[in-house]
């Protein structure tokens, strides 16, 4: 029996600024409703409506023609609703079972022990459902980001949900999990729930959903068949005028080089990588997720002293037991792979969070020249084009994109020498990810080195001048802007051939 939930006349506000504006939005069991904007432009907060997470402030919901009240998150999971963010939310030392059942474990009768066969048989009998193979003693820690994504769709699946909202699923998944959670996806569908899929990737969107509506400034602007509309008219429909694709200037490298690393390791991370990085070069490190590649760079900023090797910087060694602390005052600077986790403070305001590398160079005598401040951070954000009602709201308010613009823009001073990027892009929209590619650009051309880890293949073709790829922890083979190749980069991170190798 199909079943149907339908938000009508949906409006939202927060002081000033109408987040909702009479948002109408609908979505059918056995379907995939894709639901994209640019960051900022409502995704979020009709979602956090639909879950409960906050109120609307006027229209109305109901499932199957009938009125339903959605005031808590309990009250969305009651009517089998069910939100799986983009940062996970699970405990990785408890066991697949034990992070499924959370919150409603089965006991040993009466008693206060845990019947761990009876929930692990429940579990693995929803995971032959379709056709998985995970351990359901398995500890999370152990898995990987496709396997955890799977983790919490079975555990909405198990608490009778019927719709699930996945919020850019595939920001933490390799390729090959990709398509793993896909399949899983499809035969969702086939057994009747219903998927409303947020995300920014358009062959995604066109792939598995049926209905895609876009929204832009609260608004609902195009809402079709996936059939009926083009991943351009899309696109358009996001930004509101033709998309201004970035394209990569032609520049030459001629700058001294800034970094050397040489012969790094770290047991079960990474081993003997050896790179150099120019005044001005844009390296890119791709790989699977599990090279080494987040450990290497953390390694680099002085946040992990544990390795082997030699990391040269400005012609001097490293201590590997510095700190990050005398990595900033050395002109380093490094943006997170996950910025609500660790690039961000959230109860602070957007100026307090861009001003944290700038307060030791803004102190004289132990008082802060505020005055300084004010200008880079107005400076920050004027370069940056981040959307904010002013420097003093808090940052956790502020969409994704703008969030990660904020993580680039306290670094964006002029004694910066070194940045580091790990998945500069991840989960923001197609527009942000053009404005921060001009950032990158910019700053490389002032002379500012910078050193990328990233996932997405198109990307690391688009934003590189050189690229190194790993497999496993190892360096594989090395490519110069503009020969690059596709086919053989993918099989490189594949370890398909794992032959070091250097491609010019």
């Amino acid at each position: 029996m199909t079943k149907r939930i339908d938000m009508t006349g949906i409006g939202k506000s927060f002081f000033a600024t109408r987040a909702l504006d009479r948002v109408d939005f609908s979505c059918v069991s056995g379907e995939v409703h894709a639901l994209v904007g640019l960051n900022g432009a409502g995704k979020s907060t009709l979602m956090k409506v639909l879950g409960g997470v906050i109120a609307c402030d006027e229209g109305a919901i109901t499932v199957d023609g009938v009125a339903v009240r959605i005031a808590s998150p309990a009250d969305a999971t009651g009517l089998g609703i069910a939100m799986i963010h983009q940062e996970y939310s699970l405990i990785n030392e408890l066991t697949v079972a034990a992070n499924i059942f959370l919150g409603r474990e089965l006991y040993l009768g009466r008693t206060p022990f845990l019947d761990k066969r009876e929930m692990a048989r429940q579990v693995r009998t929803q995971l032959d459902r379709f056709g998985l193979t995970l351990d359901p003693a398995r500890p999370v820690r152990e898995l990987n980001s496709g396997e955890k994504q799977i983790v919490e769709i079975i555990r909405a699946l198990m608490s009778n949900s019927w719709l699930i909202v996945m919020d850019e699923p595939t920001s933490a998944l390799s390729e090959e999990d990709k398509e793993r959670l896909f399949e899983f996806i499809r035969r969702m569908k086939a057994e009747g729930v219903a998927i409303i899929y947020i995300s920014h990737h358009m062959p995604e969107i066109f792939g598995i959903a049926e209905q895609v509506t876009v929204m832009r400034d609260g608004k609902i602007v195009l809402s079709e068949r996936t059939g009926d509309t083009t991943e351009a008219a899309v696109i358009q429909s996001m930004t509101g005028t033709e998309l201004d694709d970035f394209v990569k200037p032609p520049k030459q490298i001629q700058g001294d080089v800034l970094l050397e690393v040489a012969t790094l390791s770290k047991p079960q991370h990474y081993e003997n990588v050896s790179f150099s990085l120019r005044r001005g070069e844009i390296l890119v490190l791709t790989g699977l997720r599990g090279c080494g590649a987040p450990e290497l760079a953390k390694a680099i900023f002085g946040l992990d002293g544990g390795y082997s090797g030699t990391v040269n910087y400005r012609g001097k060694p490293l201590s590997p037991g510095r700190g990050p602390a005398v990595s900033v005052r050395d002109g380093m600077g490094l943006v997170t792979e996950n910025r609500d986790k660790n690039g961000i403070l959230a109860p602070l305001s957007v100026r307090d969070n861009i001003a944290l590398p700038y307060l030791e160079k803004a102190t004289r005598g132990g008082l802060i020249d505020g005055g300084r401040i004010d200008a880079l951070v107005a400076k920050a954000i004027r370069d940056t084009s981040t959307k904010t009602a002013s420097a003093a709201q808090e940052i956790r308010f502020l969409s994704g994109g703008n969030k990660q613009k904020i993580c680039f823009s306290r670094w964006l001073d002029d004694g910066l020498e070194l940045l580091i990027l790990l998945e500069p892009t991840r989960g923001i929209d197609v527009h942000a990810k053009a404005d921060i590619y001009r950032i990158i650009e910019d700053l490389a051309l002032r002379g500012v080195g910078i050193l990328v880890l990233s996932y997405e293949i198109d990307e690391v073709m688009l934003l590189a001048d050189r690229v190194i790829t790993l497999y496993q922890g190892r360096s594989v083979a090395e490519y110069a802007h503009p020969h690059f190749n596709k086919d053989r980069m993918l099989a490189d991170m594949a370890g398909v051939g794992t032959q070091a190798a250097t491609a010019h």
